[in-house]
C-alpha cells in the first residue's frame, strides 16, 4: 500500500504565518506601549519646565511674590500689572500644555514664614484616571 502525503508543505507554511503574525502582533503591542510610555515622560518633563517657569519669574520679582499665587485660597494683593499678567499667562500655557489640566488646575502657594513657595501641578492622560502630580518649591525672600 503506498501513502501519500498531500498538502504537508500547506499546512507547514500556514503554521509559519500564523507564528509570524503573532510575532508582529507583539511588535506592534509593544510600540503602542513605547510611545504611550513616550508621551507621559515628554508631559513630565514639561510639567517640570512650567514649573521651573513660574519658580523663576516669582524669584526675580520676590517684592511681587504674591502675584504668581495661583488657584488658591491664600489672599495676598498684586500690585504689579506686569508680574499679574505672567502669572495669568503661565497659567494658559499649563492648560494649553498638559493634558486634562483644566479639571485639575496647578496651585501656587506661598508660605510667608518660611519664604518657600510652592508650585503643583496635576495632569491626567486621555483614557487613564490616574492623576499625575509634579510639586516644585522654591525659596523666595519677600516682604508681603
Amino acid at each position: 500500500m503506498q501513502r501519500y502525503q498531500h498538502g504537508g508543505g500547506l499546512i507547514e507554511g500556514l503554521v509559519s504565518l500564523v507564528i509570524l503574525s503573532v510575532g508582529l502582533l507583539g511588535m506592534a503591542g509593544m510600540q503602542g506601549t513605547l510611545i504611550q510610555e513616550s508621551s507621559e515622560s515628554r508631559t513630565r518633563m514639561q510639567a517640570g519646565f512650567l514649573a521651573s517657569s513660574v519658580l523663576g519669574m516669582a524669584a526675580a520679582n520676590p517684592e511681587y511674590v504674591g502675584c504668581f499665587i495661583v488657584n488658591s485660597t491664600q489672599s495676598v494683593p498684586c500690585t504689579s500689572p506686569d508680574a499679574q499678567a505672567q502669572a495669568v499667562s503661565w497659567s494658559d500655557q499649563v492648560s494649553a500644555a498638559l493634558p486634562g489640566s483644566a479639571g485639575v488646575p496647578p496651585t501656587v502657594t506661598y508660605d510667608a514664614a518660611t519664604g518657600q513657595l510652592t508650585v503643583t501641578l496635576r495632569w491626567q492622560m486621555r483614557g487613564d484616571a490616574t492623576v499625575h502630580n509634579f510639586i516644585a518649591a522654591t525659596q523666595v525672600s519677600a516682604t508681603l
